[in-house]
């Protein structure tokens, strides 16, 4: 029988072990970098008595210009390249900004997650297209003659080569599928963990061979489809991923924000950098949710810290 001081070193000696390896693991865990030298905030002049709130989104149009989508009293701005602002467009459009994108041709495209819908507008503030209807959350009404597609909460929306429409439709866990005019052409994903199906995909981006990138926020990992929602692959293991960007041709960058990183990765899923961390200082980030790409500058909106960094 084991001498019970005997076994108390024993037991001492195991949770030594533990704690050593533990904090080997922790030592040697890539932490997010926090690099003020890299770091800037982005000074947008706004009217007086103006605010930006929780920036959600994003984008700069084809002549340089930047788009802010925020959850202030003025939600949809247009800034010149040295950050003065130009106009408002769509005041009392919205109720929760979520979603922005910029389409090759400039036209600016939100989702609002309380609103539930899809808006396409023109340069002048007009609007161009509607997908969804306003207040109303569901899958859609197709009887008695209905062709109304409708959203639960929609995320992201993006276009393919041949201008089809995709929206991520966060609460009813699928992408859905439209063509240029708004018309429904295809469906896909269901609420689970299994490959090809969702738990609330967050963003989405379609790259020039018309492969999509879903990010599939609270599983954690990024989906990979073709234009039909055919499953490609995943990437699992890259931390929580929110908004996700193409960085340049070799590298894709997204923003976590439960652990307030930036992490950029490579096309086969590898993670080769986590930038700052959560906080309130230049260099962290409280939030990070809204992204955009620049002259190879990296643009990360913030919810809590209402505010705008870059960094390369």
């Amino acid at each position: 029988m084991l001498n019970p001081f005997k076994k108390g070193e024993v037991v001492a000696c195991i949770l030594c072990a533990m704690i050593l390896s533990l904090s080997t693991l922790v030592s040697t865990a890539k932490a997010g970098i926090v690099d003020i030298s890299r770091t800037e905030l982005v000074n947008v002049e706004l009217p007086d008595d103006w605010y930006l709130g929780e920036v959600a989104g994003l984008e700069f149009l084809p002549s340089g210009k930047m788009v802010v989508f925020n959850r202030g009293l003025h939600p949809l701005l247009i800034f010149s390249e040295t950050g003065k602002f130009e106009r408002e467009i769509g005041l009392g459009l919205f109720k929760v900004p979520h979603g922005l994108f910029v389409d090759k041709k400039g036209y600016i495209w939100t989702t609002d997650q309380e609103t539930q819908q899809v808006l396409k507008f023109d340069l002048s503030g007009k609007i161009q297209l509607i997908l969804g209807r306003k207040n109303s959350a569901g899958t859609g009404w197709f009887e008695n003659g209905y062709q109304l597609t409708l959203f639960n909460a929609p995320s992201d929306v993006a276009l393919d080569s041949d201008n089809n429409i995709y929206v991520a439709d966060g609460g009813n866990f699928r992408i859905v599928k439209f063509d240029a005019d708004g018309n429904l052409l295809k469906v896909w994903g269901s609420k689970g963990v299994e490959e090809g199906l969702f738990n609330f995909p967050h963003s989405l981006i379609i790259d020039d061979k018309d492969i999509i990138y879903v990010t599939d926020r609270q599983n954690a990992r990024i989906q990979i489809f073709n234009d039909e929602g055919d499953f490609i692959k995943q990437w699992q293991n890259i931390g929580y991923p929110y908004e996700l960007e193409q960085l340049d041709e070799n590298t894709l960058v997204f923003t976590d924000a439960r652990s307030g990183e930036i992490n950029k990765i490579d096309f086969n899923g590898t993670v080769l950098e986590r930038f700052g961390k959560w906080g309130k200082k230049e260099s962290e980030f409280g939030f990070p949710h809204g992204l955009a790409i620049d002259k190879g500058m990296i643009y990360v909106g913030e919810l809590l810290n209402w505010r705008i960094q870059k960094f390369k």
